[in-house]
């Protein structure tokens, strides 16, 4: 099952998709993924770190160059995107009851960045995915992964948390998750 976490730019997307691995992991959910963290200086968007969930590893994932980059204004750091390449792969997904992508975006949808992973772990199909989307690109990425059942949560509605983790409880992935939500 694919979950869409879906917002504007700028709506709080990772910020809402790290609490959503914060209380599945209270909740007795094993984990797993990247986060892409904003870095700020001074007010302004510099760049995006990454981050394993599992390990709680951090790497810098892509820095703003005003002369522009791959995708935008972006360049992105090796260090990064082999962190963030570990954290979707296998064995770091394996035992997993929620895999997070922050974020399935342009590049990814031009077959780059985590493209190879996700579909990877679709064709896997072990756990539930959620891919934080932009939600102007929400339904692209629906068409694209028709054959899969997804459900789309809107980021800024504060239900759309504990509708995840009633997700994950419905697939019966955790034993120790008899709390309710």
């Amino acid at each position: 099952m694919l979950i869409l976490w879906a917002g504007p730019k700028h709506s709080g997307k990772t910020t809402s998709a790290a609490r959503v691995a914060q209380l599945a992991g209270e909740r007795g959910f094993a984990v797993a993924g990247l986060l892409a963290y904003s870095v700020y200086r001074q007010g302004q968007l510099c760049g995006f770190d990454a981050c394993d969930l599992r390990t709680g590893a951090r790497a810098p994932l892509a820095v703003r160059r005003a002369d522009g980059g791959e995708i935008g204004p972006f360049h992105f750091i090796e260090e990064g995107v082999a962190l963030g390449g570990a954290a979707l792969g296998r064995p770091a997904t394996d035992g997993a009851d929620l895999v997070i992508v922050d974020e399935f975006g342009p590049l990814e949808l031009a077959s780059q960045g985590w493209r190879a992973a996700v579909d990877s772990l679709v064709d896997a199909g072990r756990m539930p995915l959620l891919l934080v989307v932009r939600e102007e690109l929400a339904g692209t990425v629906r068409r694209l992964y028709a054959d899969v059942p997804s459900r789309q949560l809107n980021v800024i509605a504060p239900e759309s948390v504990h509708e995840v983790i009633r997700l994950l409880a419905a697939t019966g992935a955790s034993e120790e998750c008899d709390a309710p939500v």
